[in-house]
């Protein structure tokens, strides 16, 4: 085989095998009967590589606008590692706009599908292993049309101004 043409395969094959390393956590979760419960928050674990590296905290829901006609859905996250330090982060999905058209995009079955990141250039204290338990915070025990609920952990590139 020509060099010339081993180099790109390489760089390809190179770009490749490294994408997976960029994302630390992609898990998604659905509920039963559509409902998500306030008191029964979601339970993630991951484990970052480095204390140096900043990431992107990405939620992403599927509802049904049907039964859940809010314009925002309110959520909190709290992390703790094994060295017993606990930080929590609210944040808010926004649905609708200022005109109260829906945000997002619309699945095949009809869902709203929205993705926002609650946290952007997000830095891990340490690279022991972090629980991460991710809930509802409106005022009701439990919300209807929530279908799924994903979570991304990916690595971000922080691009500091000249």
């Amino acid at each position: 085989m020509n060099t010339k043409h081993l180099l790109p395969i390489l760089l390809v094959t190179l770009m490749l095998c490294s994408c997976g390393k960029n994302v630390l956590l992609d898990d998604t979760r659905t509920f039963a009967d559509n409902t998500w419960m306030r008191f029964q928050p979601e339970q993630f674990e991951l484990t970052p590589t480095s204390t140096d590296d900043c990431y992107n905290i990405i939620v992403t829901v599927t509802i049904d606008t049907s039964r859940y006609h809010e314009t925002g859905l309110p959520i909190i996250l709290e992390l703790d590692n094994a060295n017993h330090e606990k930080r929590t982060l609210f944040g808010t999905l926004v649905l609708r706009n200022h005109n109260g058209n829906w945000m997002g995009s619309f699945d095949e079955q009809g869902n709203l599908v929205i993705q926002q990141a609650i946290r952007q250039y997000f830095f891990f204290s340490s690279t022991t292993t972090h629980h991460i338990s991710l809930g509802q915070r409106t005022s009701k025990y439990e919300i209807h049309g929530i279908r799924s609920l994903n979570l991304k952990v990916e690595k971000a590139k922080l691009e500091y101004p000249e």
